[in-house]
C-alpha cells in the first residue's frame, strides 16, 4: 500500500472520528435520554443524560451491550419486545413506563422509539425517554382533588355520585346516612373559621374510624355508606361518638348531630332519590328536636312536597298581597280602657282559605321568608296608624312582632328607625316592637335593641317566662313592657303552683320597673286574679278577639 493511500485512509479515519465526535456532542446536548441500537438490540449510541441516569462514567462501556446489561430481566425483556415491534412494523411507538432510579427511587418516563432506516431497510431503532414524574404527580394530585375534600381528606360529592352508581348497579342493599352537625356555627362565631375547620377535621377522623365509605358534601354535611346488615351497628356508633365532645384551642365543645337515613332499594332507586329522601329525613329529624338519626318514611316525602308548595304559596302571597293585619285590643285591667293593639298577621290563600299562623309562621321562619313578611307587617302597621290618625281617631300604640331573622340583618335597626321617623312626630311613639324572650337573649339582637331604644322606639319582650333570660342582662335592657305568655296564666285562678310562679315573675317585673301585659286571658277569673296581683294590662278572648282594621277603627272610636 502506497504512502499516498495510507495518508488518504488516515484522513478518512480522522474525518470519521471528527464526525462521530460532532454527532456525539450533538446527541449529548439533548436533555432527554437518547440512544440508538442496531437490529440485534445492541447500543451503538448513547448520550450523556442516558449515562448519568444509570451512573455510567464511560459511554463506550455500553456500546455493543443490550438492555440485559442494564435492566432487570423483566424490564429488559419488555424493552426488547418494544424494539422488535418497531423493527418489524417500521412504526414508531410511544409509551409511559415506571422506572426505578438508583438514587431518586420510582420515576415515570415517557418513551418514544422510532425505526432507523438505511434506504428502505430498517437497520435499528432510536429512542428518547423523558422524565415525566412531576407531570404524573400533578396529574395524580388533580385526580385526587377531583375525588377528595382537601380539608378533611374525605371523599367528595363527585366521588359519592360515582360510588352510588356503582353500588346501585351492584344491586346489594346498603344504607346511606346524611349527617349534619348541630349548631356548628357557634364554633365559627366563637373562635373563627380556622377553629371550625379544625372541628371538621376531628369529625372526619371519627367518621373514618368506622371503616366505611365517608364523604364530605360541603360545610358541615357528611355522607356515610354502609351495607344494610351493618346499619344498626353504624347507628349505635354514630350516636356514641358524634354526641361526645371535641377540643378546639383547649376548649371543650359539645358535638351534636342530626342524620337522615335511607335504605337502598326500599327508599330510592337512584342516587338522586336516595339523597333527596335522606335530606327529607334529616329535615324531619331537625324539626323533631335534633340529636337523632331520623329514618326515612314515605309519609315524609308527601309532607316535604306540601312544604315546598307552602313555600311557593308564601312567596306568592307577598306579591299578591294576600296577607293582612288584624288588631287585638290590649286592655287596662283597672278600668277596661283600651291602651293599645297587637298587630297579628293573617293569610287568606285562594285555594286553602284561611291558613292559621300556627301552620305558616314556623315554616316561614325556617325558610327565611319571615324577614320579608315581617318587613311588610311593619310597613302595613305604620300605614294603618297614619290612616286612623287621618280619620281623626285617637290612635293608640300598635305592637308589631319582629322575628329573630330580621334582627340578624345588620341594617335592620336603622331601617326601622328611618321608617318610623317618616311619621309625623305625634305618631312616632305609636309603633312599638315585640321581640320574643329567646330572641332578645342573642348577642346580635342586643345590639339591635340598644340601637332601637336609643332612638326612642319602645320595645316589649314577648312570651316572657318561656325562654331562658339572663336576669343580669335583662336588668340592663331598655325594655318598656314584659308580656306574660299564655302558658303561664291558663286556668291560673285554680292552680296554686302556677300562681306562685306568676307572682314571682310579677315581683321581678316590678323590681325591673317594667309594666306587664298578660296575653291569652280567656276567662273572667283569670282577669280578676291577674288584676289582684298588680298586673296592669291584658289581652285575650275574654276582652276581644283580633279585629279586622275596620272593626278596630270602630273600637277606637267607641
Amino acid at each position: 500500500m502506497s504512502v499516498a493511500v495510507c495518508a488518504l485512509l488516515l484522513v478518512y479515519a480522522w474525518r470519521a472520528r471528527r464526525l462521530r465526535q460532532r454527532y456525539q456532542a450533538l446527541v449529548d446536548s439533548i436533555p432527554d435520554l437518547a440512544w440508538a441500537k442496531d437490529a440485534d438490540g445492541r447500543f451503538v449510541v448513547v448520550n450523556r443524560a442516558f449515562c448519568d441516569i444509570w451512573q455510567i462514567k464511560d459511554p463506550a462501556s455500553l456500546l455493543g451491550k443490550d438492555d440485559y446489561f442494564l435492566s432487570p430481566p423483566h424490564l429488559a425483556a419488555q424493552y426488547k419486545a418494544d424494539d422488535l415491534k418497531v423493527l418489524q412494523s417500521g412504526q414508531a411507538i410511544r409509551e409511559e413506563h415506571p422506572f426505578d432510579h438508583v438514587i431518586d427511587g420510582k420515576r415515570w418516563m415517557e418513551l418514544i422509539k422510532v425505526p432507523v432506516r438505511e434506504g428502505r431497510r430498517v437497520i435499528g431503532t432510536a429512542g428518547i425517554a423523558r422524565d415525566i414524574s412531576e407531570r404524573k404527580q400533578a396529574q395524580e394530585q388533580l385526580q385526587w382533588l377531583a375525588w377528595h375534600d382537601p380539608l378533611t381528606q374525605l371523599y367528595n360529592r363527585t366521588y359519592l355520585e360515582l360510588q352510588l352508581a356503582a353500588w346501585i348497579e351492584a344491586g346489594a342493599g346498603f344504607g346511606l346516612w346524611l349527617i349534619d352537625l348541630d349548631h356548628f356555627k357557634r364554633i365559627n362565631d366563637a373562635l373563627g373559621h380556622a377553629a371550625g375547620d379544625a372541628a371538621l377535621v376531628q369529625v372526619a377522623q371519627r367518621l373514618q374510624s368506622l371503616n366505611q365509605l365517608v364523604f364530605r358534601l360541603g360545610g358541615d354535611e357528611f355522607v356515610l355508606l354502609a351495607p344494610t346488615e351493618e346499619a344498626s351497628w353504624v347507628d349505635d356508633q354514630l350516636l356514641g361518638f358524634l354526641s361526645g365532645h371535641i377540643q378546639i384551642e383547649e376548649l371543650d365543645f359539645q358535638l351534636g348531630f342530626t342524620a337522615g337515613r335511607v335504605q337502598f332499594p326500599a327508599d330510592g332507586q337512584s342516587a338522586g332519590q336516595l339523597l333527596k329522601h335522606a335530606d327529607i329525613a334529616l329535615y324531619q329529624g331537625k324539626a323533631d328536636g335534633r340529636g337523632q338519626i331520623s329514618v326515612f318514611e314515605r309519609a315524609m316525602a308527601k309532607y316535604a312536597v306540601l312544604q315546598l308548595e307552602l313555600e311557593r304559596e308564601l312567596r306568592q302571597a307577598l306579591a299578591r298581597q294576600e296577607f293582612r293585619l288584624v288588631y287585638q285590643p290590649q286592655i287596662c285591667l283597672s278600668d277596661s280602657s283600651l291602651i293599645g293593639f297587637e298587630a297579628l298577621i293573617r293569610w287568606h290563600q285562594p285555594q286553602r282559605g284561611e291558613v292559621s299562623p300556627v301552620e305558616f309562621i314556623p315554616f316561614a321562619e325556617q325558610t327565611g321568608i319571615i324577614a320579608a313578611i315581617g318587613d311588610w307587617a311593619l310597613d302595613e302597621a305604620i300605614a294603618q296608624v297614619q290612616a286612623w290618625a287621618c280619620a281623626g281617631l285617637a290612635v293608640v300604640p300598635v305592637a308589631v312582632n319582629v322575628s329573630a331573622l330580621q334582627l340578624t340583618s345588620l341594617d335592620f335597626a336603622d331601617s326601622v328607625i328611618r321608617r318610623i321617623h317618616r311619621l309625623p312626630l305625634f305618631l312616632q311613639d305609636k309603633i312599638v316592637l315585640e321581640l320574643t324572650e329567646s330572641t332578645l337573649m342573642q348577642a346580635p339582637s342586643l345590639q339591635s335593641l340598644r340601637t332601637l331604644t336609643q332612638a326612642g322606639i319602645e320595645v316589649h319582650m314577648d312570651d316572657f317566662g318561656t325562654g331562658y333570660s339572663n336576669l343580669a342582662q335583662l336588668s340592663r335592657m331598655s325594655l318598656s313592657k314584659l308580656k306574660f305568655d299564655r302558658s303561664l296564666i291558663h286556668n291560673i285562678a285554680g292552680n296554686q303552683a302556677a300562681q306562685q310562679v306568676c307572682r314571682a315573675l310579677v315581683d321581678l317585673a316590678y323590681a325591673l320597673r317594667l309594666e306587664i301585659v298578660a296575653e291569652g286571658v280567656e276567662t273572667e277569673a283569670e282577669a280578676q286574679w291577674l288584676h289582684a296581683q298588680g298586673v296592669q294590662h291584658a289581652q285575650g278572648y275574654w276582652f276581644s278577639r283580633p279585629l279586622e282594621k275596620d272593626a278596630a277603627a270602630k273600637y277606637l272610636g267607641s
